[in-house]
Order: structure tokens, then sequence, then C-alpha cells
């Protein structure tokens, strides 16, 4: 076998052995590799099962109890290069080597080789079925059978589809020269969220990634550098979505989250080790929350932020669980459900009461604003807000990394929505032209929230036509941003442009929003 034949073998059999860890059969095994290998299903097979010429042929040979077989290497290559070359491999040989590789006859063939043989042959190769030596085969589905709850699976039990593995295939060979590097970043994206993982991967070093990977194999022991790794890639996920989005993240999150919650069940390790590890799970959870209520997944979103609830409880940690209630908080809000909210922020303001952070407070005032303001009280919203505005403007040494994006800023957002729902139409265009002129539009949901809320309050003082244009930098954004609040928010304010559906400002927004994909936001009327 040349170099480079058994590069290719090393690499398929590498590639083989993490989708068979995930439950691939080595029929989806081999349609992973036929993407990236022009070669006859014979060889895909062979490299599937990770193995040389040598070996089939000794397995062929064996197999034989006449001693008839006699099967070359040569000869193998020459049946492996058929039909765009060598010589059609025999009916009773593909029989074998179905066997040997733990399928049918027909696949090894291919269905449109099977015309060429002839008809007592096709018989022989329809026959031979053994697809149920794989261990990885499914079961067959027995009808009438009690039916199983999987509303709720891990990362591992979710099915990889086939083109996913290969696009990360793809990019891991494009992008990394070094085969150790490439396989290493391959195996850590099937265990930690797929393709999407890899940009997250790229930013560890060689020695983070080999112990990283170690853990996950259970050949190496949870230690100090595993846990700042997984530190590490949960803080790059939070500056990550700035930029990118709730749909590119979720199954990193996801993936990361059932590596720890594994470890933490399985592994046994110091306790100062296991409360930073269980810090991290809770997190990832509140996080993974946060990415579901901004695809607008209330459901999902509380569930998981019970279960981070639940892990910072545990862990004691009063700066988390407070953190946690001000997003349970928003979902309450955003379902106008007004006393659950004030429980929320009372809840926030008792636990920060027993935290050092000071970023805390503003949280929770930022809650008794939003609850006063579904109430109509505008004076009671307005003290709130204000109080919330001045306690942002807290200093972040020393605070935990994951409230850093408390600040007036962001304040200044919920008071917009605020201002508007309560139709003060003056203030918050004030506001939102003072946000858009002062802070950073890097921050895309941020940036296009405030657009819209600003689209809004100009509807509310019918200028139609300054409306139509913030609402159309708004729908802008969704190119780059998955932000599902932000759609939804840009398809209320086109709901209350209806009225103005003729006029060339608003039949322009429409094509803006058509051209980005956001014909849902578009009445009936608009489309």
């Amino acid at each position: 076998m040349s170099g480079e034949g058994y590069r290719v073998l090393l690499q398929a059999r590498s590639v083989s052995q993490h989708l068979r860890a995930k439950g691939f059969t080595w029929d989806q095994i081999t349609d992973v590799l036929a993407l990236t290998h022009r070669v006859s299903p014979l060889r895909l097979y062979r490299l599937a099962h990770g193995r040389t010429a040598a070996d089939v042929v000794a397995l062929v040979n064996d197999a034989d109890l006449a001693g008839t077989a006699a099967l070359r290497e040569s000869r193998l290559y020459e049946f492996e290069s058929w039909p765009q070359a060598g010589r059609r491999p025999p009916a009773h040989l593909l029989t074998a080597l179905a066997k040997i590789y733990q399928t049918t006859a027909r696949s090894l063939a291919g269905a449109e080789n099977l015309p060429s043989y002839e008809a007592a042959d096709r018989e022989l190769i329809d026959g031979a079925d053994f697809g149920d030596m794989d261990v990885n085969r499914p079961e067959p589905t027995l009808r009438g059978t009690m039916e199983v709850d999987v509303a709720v699976k891990s990362a591992d039990a979710l099915p990889i589809d086939a083109s996913a593995c290969v696009r990360l295939l793809h990019a891991t060979g494009v992008e990394e020269a070094d085969v150790k590097r490439r396989e290493l970043l391959f195996e850590l994206a099937l265990v930690l969220g797929g393709g999407r993982a890899l940009d997250m991967l790229r930013i560890l070093t060689p020695d983070e990634g080999e112990r990283l990977a170690g853990v996950l194999r259970s050949t190496w022991r949870v230690d100090e550098g595993t846990v700042r790794t997984f530190e590490k890639l949960q803080m790059h996920i939070r500056r990550a979505d700035d930029g990118t989005g709730p749909v590119a993240l979720l199954p990193v999150t996801r993936g990361q989250m059932t590596a720890i919650g594994r470890l933490l069940s399985q592994e046994s390790m110091p306790s100062s080790l296991r409360d930073r590890l269980l810090g991290t799970y809770a997190q990832l959870s509140e996080l993974t929350g946060y990415l579901h209520y901004d695809l607008l997944d209330s459901a999902g979103a509380e569930r998981l932020l019970r279960d981070a609830l639940r892990a910072a409880l545990d862990l004691g940690d009063p700066a988390l669980v407070g953190y946690v209630h001000y997003w349970l908080g928003r979902i309450a809000s955003d379902q106008d459900r007004t006393a659950a909210v004030l429980d929320h922020a009372f809840a926030i303001r008792s636990w920060a009461a027993r935290s050092s952070s000071k970023l805390l407070a503003p949280l929770h005032e930022n809650l008794f604003a939003a609850a006063y303001a579904a109430e109509g009280n505008v004076a009671a919203s307005l003290r709130a807000y204000e109080k919330a505005l001045a306690l942002a403007e807290a200093p972040k040494d020393g605070e935990r990394a994951f409230l850093n994006w408390v600040s007036p800023p962001v304040i200044e957002i919920g008071r917009i929505a605020s201002q508007v729902r309560l139709n003060q139409t003056g203030q918050a265009i004030e506001m939102a032209e003072r946000y858009l002129v002062r802070h950073d539009p890097r921050f895309k949901r941020r940036h296009g929230m405030v657009l819209a809320r600003y689209a809004s309050a100009l509807t509310q003082a019918r200028e139609i036509p300054e409306a139509a244009a913030r609402l159309t930098e708004a729908a802008q954004i969704t190119r780059q941003h998955s932000s599902a609040r932000l759609v939804d928010e840009i398809g209320q304010v086109r709901t209350r442009l209806e009225p103005w559906v003729n006029t060339s400002h608003v039949r322009q927004l429409d094509e803006a929003l058509r051209s980005c994909g956001l014909t849902g936001a578009c009445p009936a009327g608009g489309v």
C-alpha cells in the first residue's frame, strides 16, 4: 500500500471509529465516506472498517474451509476498481465480503451494476444480507408496543445527520493542514455540537484539546485544566451570541451540557473542581435557556432555566440564582404575567442581599419597572427605571463574567419598550435616537431591537417614511443574527403600519422584508 493510500485508510478509520461510537451503522458510515472518497462501494466498505487489503484477503481465505478461494491483494484491488477499471467481482466473493463487512452483497455491488450479472448470480447477491450482524443496526419497530416518552434526549442520543458529518469532515480537512489536529477537532466536534462547534474549538490550544479529548474518552481524569477549558468555551459562546444568535450556538451549548453532565454523574473529582464544573453546567443551562427564549420557545427556555436554578441552588451561588430568576422574570413579562414578574424581582432582591455583586440590583429594578409599566403605573415605572439606570453604572471589577452585559444601554432598551407601551412617544423617540448615536451597533440583537422600537414610536407619531426606513435597517440585521424575538418585534411594528400599506414607503419596506426572508412579518395586505 502506498503512503498516500495508508494515510487515507488511517483517516477513514479514525472517522469511522468516532461515528461508530455515535451509533452509526456500517452502511451509514459508508454513505458519509462516499461524499469525500470517490471510489467503489467495495473499497468504501473496506475503508469504513479500517482494514488493509491484506487484512481482507486473509479473512476471505480463512473463511474458505475448502481452501479454494486463493484471493490475492492485487486481485482485490482490481475488484475494488470496477466498474471504472479492473475486473467485476464474482457473486460468491461479494457474498463473502458482505459477511465480513456486515452489510448486503447488493450494497457492495452497487444497484446500478447488478444488471451486468447473470440471473443466478443476481439471485445469490440479492439473498446475501448480513446487516443484522451490525450491532448498531436499529431493532425493527414493533407495532402495538407501548409508546415511550422521548421528548427529552441527551445530545448523544440525537440522530446525527450524515451530510452534517460530511460538512464537518470538509471543514476540518480544508482549514487544518495538520492531520492529528484535524482528527482531534473532528472527534471533539462530534461530541460538543458538530460543525457549529468548530469555531469554538479552534480557540483551544493543542494541550487543551488533547486534555479535553482524553477526559471525554474516559482515558484522562478531570483536572483543573479540563475545568478551565470548559469555562473558556462557555464564555466564548456568550461573546459569540452578540454576533450570530441562537441557531448556530444551541447545538454547541447542548453538546457541552451533555458532556459536563456525564462527567458530573460518572467521574469522581475533588469538591473544588466539582463545584466549578457544576457552576459551568448551571451557566450553560441558563445560557441554553436564554437561547431558547431568543427563539421564542418559552416552554423550552423555562425548563432549562429551572434546571439551571436547581444547579445554582445546589451550588449555593446567590449571584447565579438571582441571575436565573431575572430571565424567568423576563419570560413572565413577555407573557404579561405581572404577578410572576414581581415574584422574580423580589427573589432577585433577596439573593442580591446575599451576594457581593452590585449588578443584580439593576436587574430586579428593571423587572419592577416592566411590571409597573404593564399595570399602567407610569410614575412607578419611571422611578424604577431611573434607579436601574443609576445602579447599572456600578463598576465591573470583581463581577461575575455572566453579568458583564448589565449596563445603562441595556436598561435603556427596556425603557424604550415601556415608553412605547405607555404611549410616551416623544420620550421613546428621543431615547432611541440617543442610544443609536452613542452605542456600538456591533451588538446586533440590541441594535435591531432599538431600531424596531424606534420604528414603533415613529409609527405612533405618524412619521411613516422614517418608521419604514428604521424597520428596514432592523430587518437587515436578521441576515446576520438569528434572533426570533427580533423578527417577532419587526412583525409587530409592521402590523401597526398596515393603515399605510399602499404608500410607497411601506411597499418598499415589504420588498426589503421579503428580501431578508421575513415574509411572515408582512400582513396579508403587504405580501
